[in-house]
């Protein structure tokens, strides 16, 4: 995965292009919580196809934390399906 802050937002954001595998590349974007993109650049996440083509990261709302992704325990192939 590859991070970075986007260009133009207008709050604290990290645009994210996820590997989805034989699905291809998706970008997007998340509020950073408490990540820089050097925490999470190469990382996997959780994510959802949603039906226009685009992806959702899964993550948790920390009261403490704030945003949290949500990661597998152990590196798996890109695409995997999460069931």
């Amino acid at each position: 995965m590859a991070a970075a802050h986007p260009p133009g937002a207008r709050a604290p954001a990290l645009l994210l292009t996820v590997d989805l595998g034989v699905r291809g590349k998706r970008d997007v974007v998340l509020p950073t919580g408490a990540y820089e993109p050097s925490d999470i650049e190469g990382t996997q996440v959780v994510c959802r196809l949603v039906d226009d083509g685009g992806a959702t990261v899964a993550a948790a709302e920390s009261h403490g934390k704030g945003f949290v992704l949500l990661r597998p325990d152990d590196e798996v192939e890109p695409g995997t399906i999460v069931g």
